[in-house]
C-alpha cells in the first residue's frame, strides 16, 4: 500500500472540509454582522473582516495541529530509540488520527533499524575492529553492496552481491573489481575514469550512474542497472570505495523494446519515403516553372517536411546502430567552410517555410579539419532544426565557426527564442529527454542531441548548451584539425576510422 499517497489524500480532504467551513462560516459572520450592525456599513464590514480573521485563525491553528501531529509522533519514536535506557513505554501510535498507518510502518523500520545497530554493536564490543559490525548491518540490506581497497580489489561483497553477481564469495574477494563486475556505461565518463580522477583530486567523492550494463565473460548483456559509488581517500578499515548496485533490467529492458519497435517501424518508412521525395524532386522540376506561388508554396512545404521526416528516420537508425555498436564514421580531411555551407543549403528550404533565416558567420583560413561529412551533417541538422522549431517569434538563426584558444574548429547554432530551463540543462544530451516545459508544444523524439553528443565524442570534440529562458539558446561543438590526428590515418585507407560506440567498457582492454 502506498501510504504517502493515501495520507496525501486524506490531508487534502481535511483541507477541503475546513475550507468549506470557512466559506459557510464567512457567510454566516457576514449575516450576524448585517444583524447587529444594520444601518452603519462601515462598521459592518470591520465587525465582519474582525469575526473572520478569528474564525480563520481557529481554523489555521487546528489544521496546524492536525497536520503536525503525525511528525510529532515520529519524532516522538526517533528520541525514543535514541536513549540508550529507553524507559518507559513507547509513543502510542494506535489514537494518531491521520496518517496512521505510514507512520507505524516508518516507526517500524527505525526500531528494526536501532535493533540491528544495536546488536551489531554489542556483537562487537570486545573487537578491535568495528568492520565487523559494519558488516553486519551491510548483510541485511538487500542492495548488492561492494567494497573495494586502493589497488581496486573487492575486500568486502554482501550476500545480495554474491546472488545478483551470480558468483560465490570466494570467487568474489580478493579479486580486481574489474574482473569480478564486468560493467558497460553510455559514455566515456565510466566509473574506472571517475575512480581515478577521485584518487588524485579529492579526499571524499561520490556519483550515481544511470543505464549500465552488466555484461558477462564473454559481453553478453545479462543485467541493466544504477551504480553509486562512494569513495573515502585513506579509510581506517581498508575500504576506499563502496559500490551500491539497483537492478533496473526490468525498466530498462522495456525502453529498449520501445526503441527496438520503433526501429523496425522507421526502417518501413525508408522506401516509400523514398519513393515520396523522389516524385516531388520531379514535380520539382517538370510543372515547377508553371505553378502559381501559392502552389509553389504548396511544394516548398511538401519537400521541407519530407526532408525533416528523411532526418527523422536517420537519427532513429543512427541512435539504433550506436546501441549495437555498429555506427562506424570515417574522417577524412575536408574543408570546414564547405561542409557547414552544404549542409546547410539542405537546411535553409526548411527554415524559409518557417520564416527563418539562417546567418553564416565563418572565419576565414580555418584548417581543415577531420570529419565524416555524413554524420556531421546530421549534427548540424538536428542543432539547426532545433533552432527552427524553439526560435518562437524571432526569425533569426546564427551560425558561427572559428578556430577557439585550444585549437580546435568550434561551431555554435544560437537561436533568440523560448530558450531552455536551468533545471533541465544537465540532461538534454541523455536518450529520449524532452523538455516537460516545450514537448507539448514542439514535435521531436529527445533523440537528436543524444546522436549528436555521440558524433562528436566520436571526432575527439565536445558539445555543450547555454541558455537562457526568453533569450535564446547557443549549442556549440569542436572538431578537430586534420593536422592533430593525420597520424592515425593507415596507410591505404581512405580516412581514419572510428566507432560512435554507445556502451564504454569500464575497464581497459589492454589491462595486465
Amino acid at each position: 500500500m502506498d501510504y504517502s499517497k493515501h495520507f496525501s489524500r486524506n490531508l487534502t480532504l481535511i483541507i477541503f472540509i475546513f475550507l468549506v467551513i470557512a466559506v459557510f462560516g464567512s457567510y454566516f459572520l457576514w449575516q450576524f454582522s448585517e444583524y447587529i450592525l444594520e444601518d452603519d456599513l462601515v462598521l459592518k464590514v470591520l465587525c465582519w473582516l474582525l469575526l473572520s480573521t478569528i474564525l480563520l485563525g481557529l481554523i489555521s491553528s487546528v489544521l496546524t495541529k492536525i497536520a503536525f501531529k503525525p511528525l510529532s509522533k515520529l519524532m516522538d519514536v526517533i528520541v525514543f530509540t535514541g536513549h540508550n535506557s529507553r524507559e518507559g513505554a513507547p509513543p502510542n501510535l494506535d489514537k494518531l488520527f491521520l496518517g496512521r498507518e505510514m507512520i507505524t510502518s516508518l516507526a517500524r523500520q527505525v526500531y528494526d533499524l536501532s535493533n540491528m545497530s544495536s546488536q551489531a554493536l554489542e556483537s562487537n564490543k570486545n573487537s578491535e575492529n568495528l568492520q565487523d559490525s559494519g558488516s553486519y548491518i551491510i548483510e541485511h540490506i538487500g542492495l548488492p553492496i561492494i567494497g573495494i581497497d586502493n589497488s581496486q580489489k573487492v575486500v568486502l561483497a554482501n550476500k545480495a552481491a554474491s546472488e545478483y553477481l551470480n558468483q560465490s564469495t570466494d570467487d568474489i574477494l580478493e579479486k580486481p573489481i574489474y574482473d569480478v563486475v564486468k560493467l558497460s556505461f553510455s559514455s566515456e565518463d565510466t566509473f574506472e575514469n571517475w575512480l581515478a580522477a577521485s584518487q588524485q583530486n579529492t579526499a571524499v567523492n561520490s556519483r550515481t550512474w544511470e543505464h549500465v550494463k552488466l555484461t558477462d565473460q564473454k559481453n553478453n548483456q545479462t543485467r541493466q542497472l544504477n551504480l553509486i559509488a562512494n569513495f573515502s581517500k585513506d579509510p581506517k578499515n581498508g575500504i576506499e570505495t563502496i559500490l551500491t548496485i539497483y537492478d533496473r533490467t526490468e525498466e530498462y529492458s522495456r525502453n529498449d523494446g520501445q526503441m527496438d519497435i520503433i526501429t523496425l517501424a522507421v526502417h518501413e518508412l525508408r522506401t516509400p519515403l523514398t519513393i515520396m521525395r523522389g516524385y516531388i524532386e520531379v514535380f520539382e522540376e517538370e510543372i515547377g516553372p508553371t505553378l502559381n506561388p501559392e502552389m509553389t508554396g504548396f511544394m516548398r512545404k511538401m519537400k521541407a517536411s519530407s526532408e525533416q521526416l528523411t532526418s527523422f528516420v536517420s537519427n532513429i537508425l543512427s541512435v539504433a546502430k550506436i546501441e549495437e555498436n555498429q555506427l562506424i564514421l570515417k574522417l577524412q580531411e575536408n574543408n570546414w567552410s564547405n561542409v557547414v555551407k552544404k549542409s546547410i543549403e539542405d537546411l535553409e528550404l526548411r527554415a524559409r517555410v518557417h520564416n527563418k533565416h539562417i546567418e553564416l558567420n565563418i572565419s576565414d583560413d580555418l584548417p581543415n579539419v577531420a570529419v565524416d561529412q555524413i554524420s556531421i551533417h546530421e549534427v548540424l541538422n538536428n542543432l539547426v532544426d532545433n533552432a527552427i522549431k524553439y526560435s518562437g517569434n524571432s526569425s533569426r538563426i546564427v551560425l558561427t565557426s572559428f578556430l577557439n584558444s585550444e585549437g580546435m574548429i568550434e561551431t555554435s547554432v544560437q537561436d533568440f527564442g523560448i530558450g531552455i530551463p536551468q533545471a533541465v540543462m544537465p540532461d538534454l544530451f541523455q536518450k529520449f529527454f524532452r523538455s516537460h516545459t516545450s514537448k507539448g508544444k514542439v514535435g521531436g523524439t529527445g533523440l537528436g542531441l543524444f546522436l549528436s553528443k555521440s558524433i562528436i565524442t566520436a571526432h575527439g570534440g565536445s558539445i555543450w548548451v547555454r541558455s537562457k529562458e526568453g533569450e535564446g539558446s547557443i549549442f556549440s561543438f569542436t572538431v578537430q584539425p586534420f593536422d592533430n590526428i593525420k597520424h592515425e590515418q593507415e596507410k591505404g585507407q581512405d580516412g581514419i576510422m572510428r566507432g560512435a560506440h554507445g556502451w564504454i567498457k569500464n575497464h581497459n582492454l589492454n589491462r595486465q
